[in-house]
């Protein structure tokens, strides 16, 4: 089982490919969402705990008693393990990557017993769960020493994420030209983000794949030409065995891209913003059953300033591509003055019902953001 990712980073889209050759697609900027929302100190703390299991002075217990214990450790292992997969490899393909590969395979070696190799068919689901395998508790502890080691690297990188991300996206609307200009001084002015860049470029290698239907297409692997009409497509991947590397590098093209995040102004965590106006994410909120950030904040005073003044100038934007245009057919159309009159006062009504909270931006947006022609009833 290969150990490396590979990711193409295109169209403002994700591709990662899986371990069953089929492509995972997503929104560029779906994983560094993803990746800043792990909690990396609780995974070093289980890991922690874990190895620092101890039984009672082996020396002092019969031999029974001994191989009972490490029967039972490699129990306990094997549950956290299943834990881990359970709560990370679901969240995104790079973390399902990251714990089945990866991870498992820092336990596989060349000289491994039966009995280790029936260990890793445990970790893997395809013998069942609390089967009695007696493997080296040492070897174990090795083990969850590099998963430690793993984790605390993305610990650190996260943490400059994070500040990163902060001074590139800034606290506006994303407007076109700021990301980007953010993000050259970043890269001008920063040495810290400068060694992030030349430390781990290097790990990345192109490697180009044709995919069909979100399945890799191997020359190989399908007997004949791709059958007519079929959605085939290719990409330039990054491989690399760094997730870091990989985490860089969306960082870079996000920001170049112009790929907005913004901090929820509930939870105070990442998110992609439907919209300019979007304050708020879809995360559930711990305590409040059934309840998002998006479902509370949704009429809060916040909400309801950034929707005001967004209506108020897609008011103005209408209002003068309008009236120009009633200029132009003054000669076609008398009335078409006191027509537009008319515009201007629906849509002040429709501004107010924005400003009383009984009609949402969105709601505006519709009735209001229409063509001259419509909105004067000529054609």
């Amino acid at each position: 089982m290969p150990s490396y990712y590979e990711m193409s980073l295109e169209n403002k889209r994700e591709y990662v490919c899986q371990n069953d050759f089929s492509v995972a697609e997503k929104p560029l900027g779906s994983w560094l969402v993803i990746f800043l929302d792990v909690d990396w100190e609780a995974q070093i703390e289980k890991t922690d705990h874990l190895h620092n299991e101890r039984a009672s002075d082996l020396s002092e217990i019969s031999w029974k008693r001994e191989k009972q214990w490490k029967v039972e450790y490699g129990q306990r292992v094997a549950s956290w393990y299943h834990g881990l997969k359970e709560e990370l490899s679901g969240k995104h393909p790079l973390l399902k990557i990251l714990v089945e590969q990866q991870i498992r395979n820092r336990l596989i070696n060349e000289n491994m017993t039966d009995e280790e190799l029936q260990y890793i068919e445990v970790l893997d689901g395809r013998r069942e769960y609390g089967t009695e395998i007696l493997i080296s508790h040492m070897s174990l502890r090795e083990w969850l020493d590099c998963v430690k080691d793993i984790f605390v690297e993305l610990q650190k990188y996260q943490k400059d994420l994070l500040c990163f991300l902060d001074q590139v996206m800034g606290d506006d609307s994303g407007k076109r030209g700021d990301i980007l200009h953010r993000y050259a001084e970043l890269r001008y002015k920063d040495w810290k983000y400068r060694g992030w860049v030349e430390n781990n470029y290097q790990a990345l290698s192109p490697r180009f794949h044709l995919s069909c239907n979100h399945k890799l297409y191997d020359y190989t692997g399908i007997a004949g030409p791709v059958p007519a009409g079929q959605n085939l497509e290719g990409h330039v991947y990054m491989v690399t065995n760094s997730l870091v590397a990989l985490t860089v590098w969306e960082f870079d093209m996000v920001c170049s891209q112009e790929v907005f995040l913004r901090r929820c102004a509930y939870c105070n965590r990442y998110f992609q913003p439907y919209s300019v106006i979007s304050c708020y994410c879809d995360r559930p909120v711990e305590g409040k059953e059934g309840k998002t950030c998006k479902d509370i904040g949704a009429m809060s005073k916040h909400q309801q300033k950034v929707s005001q003044d967004e209506a108020k100038k897609l008011y103005r934007r209408v209002c003068n591509r309008t009236q120009m245009a009633a200029h132009r057919r003054k000669e076609q159309h008398p009335d078409i003055l006191r027509r537009y009159n008319q515009v201007q006062l629906y849509g002040k009504e429709l501004l107010e019902q924005v400003e009383e909270g009984t009609i949402t931006f969105e709601e505006f947006q519709e009735k209001f953001d229409k063509k001259p022609g419509e909105l004067l009833g000529v054609k």
